[in-house]
């Protein structure tokens, strides 16, 4: 098929199927509303071209360049393009579903509303991009490249991510539920109101990274290191915190409710207003920190160290605290208070009614 008849099939939308237009240059071209089926671009030169409502199915990319290119509302399902050029590339509310990019080059694209589904992305670059309401769904992602790239409003879900290159990523509103991260440099990196749900973060380096705002209720961060964080208002429920380091951070109105924080060392932390309501700290170290109005209903703190911290109203309701130390501590607590401990005891469906009568 030559160049002329794709743009007449395009044009009167009859599809296209089964051409062959491998190493052709087709830069600068405008295509709308066409369908092309298994054909072969092979080495194609896309550059600067103008795709708006092209359907791509089970075509062949394979080191083509569409950099500079402009892809609006395009769907691309079961293609390859391995070793593709799509650098400064621009994608709107476009999708790619089941399609191979592997070791393929996106630096300083730009996607917005645009979603990627079970694509492959192994080794792909994206240095330098921004995604925009956005989102990478079970796709793998190993050792691909996320160097610098700014990530607003987006989602990357059930990615395995412990090969990612990360350095200067920027993330605001990202959705990271499900990911392993695990044992990944991510120090100072912006997640300021991330999602990591559910997310692997264990052993992960998080020290005086952005979490401002940020969900990890069920996320496990056993061994992490948060020091020097900033994490106003986290949301910690149900995380696994054990023997994770949060020395110094700021963790000021977080929620800890049921949360696992043994052997966590929570030293010189700002706590203020933060609740850890049915939490488990035993042995945690809380030396210095700043607990001011901070709510410990019902927690576990059994051998933990308070040495030093600044209590303002800190309430240990039902608290358990044997073995704890509590040495030059600052400031008022206030403790069980019996008559409300009774109360929260109290079951309706376990009374008695007398002489029966309800």
């Amino acid at each position: 098929m030559s160049i002329d008849l794709l743009l007449q099939s395009v044009d009167h939308k009859f599809p296209v199927r089964e051409a062959n237009l491998d190493g052709q240059m087709l830069s600068g071209l405008s295509l709308n509303d066409g369908v092309v089926l298994s054909s072969s671009f092979r080495g194609s030169q896309f550059t600067r071209t103008r795709l708006t409502g092209m359907t791509f199915q089970d075509c062949d990319f394979s080191g083509a360049s569409f950099a500079d290119g402009c892809l609006e509302k395009c769907i691309f399902v079961g293609c390859r393009a391995g070793r593709s050029d799509w650098r400064r590339a621009r994608f709107t509310q476009s999708t790619f579903m089941s399609s191979d990019f592997s070791h393929s080059n996106f630096s300083e694209t730009r996607f917005s509303q645009t979603t990627a589904m079970r694509c492959v992305l192994d080794q792909t670059t994206l240095r330098g991009a921004t995604l925009s309401q956005s989102a990478l769904m079970d796709c793998g992602l190993a050792d691909v490249v996320l160097d610098n790239a700014t990530l607003t409003n987006a989602a990357i879900t059930q990615a395995d991510l412990r090969s990612a290159q990360l350095t200067g990523l920027r993330c605001d509103t990202i959705h990271f539920s499900e990911c392993d991260l695990s044992e990944r440099d991510l120090s100072g990196l912006m997640l300021a109101r991330a999602n990591l749900s559910g997310a692997k973060l264990n052993r992960t380096n998080l020290s005086g990274a952005d979490l401002s705002g940020a969900v990890l209720a069920g996320a496990s961060l056993v061994g992490a290191d948060l020091s020097c964080a900033t994490a106003p208002n986290t949301l910690f429920v149900r995380a696994d915190l054990r023997a994770a380091t949060l020395r110094d951070a700021d963790l000021t109105q977080c929620i800890f409710v049921e949360a696992g924080l043994d052997g966590c060392d929570l030293s010189g932390t700002k706590l203020g207003m933060a609740v850890f309501t049915r939490a488990s700290a035993k042995f945690a170290l809380f030396a210095g920190a700043d607990m001011s109005y901070a709510l410990m209903h019902h927690a576990k703190v059994d051998g933990s160290d308070f040495s030093g911290s600044r209590f303002l109203r800190t309430d240990f309701h039902c608290a358990s605290t044997e073995g704890s130390l509590f040495v030059t501590q600052r400031g008022s607590a206030l403790h069980t208070m019996p008559e409300r401990a009774v109360a929260e005891l109290y079951d309706a469906s376990r009374v008695i009614p007398l002489n029966g009568v309800s």
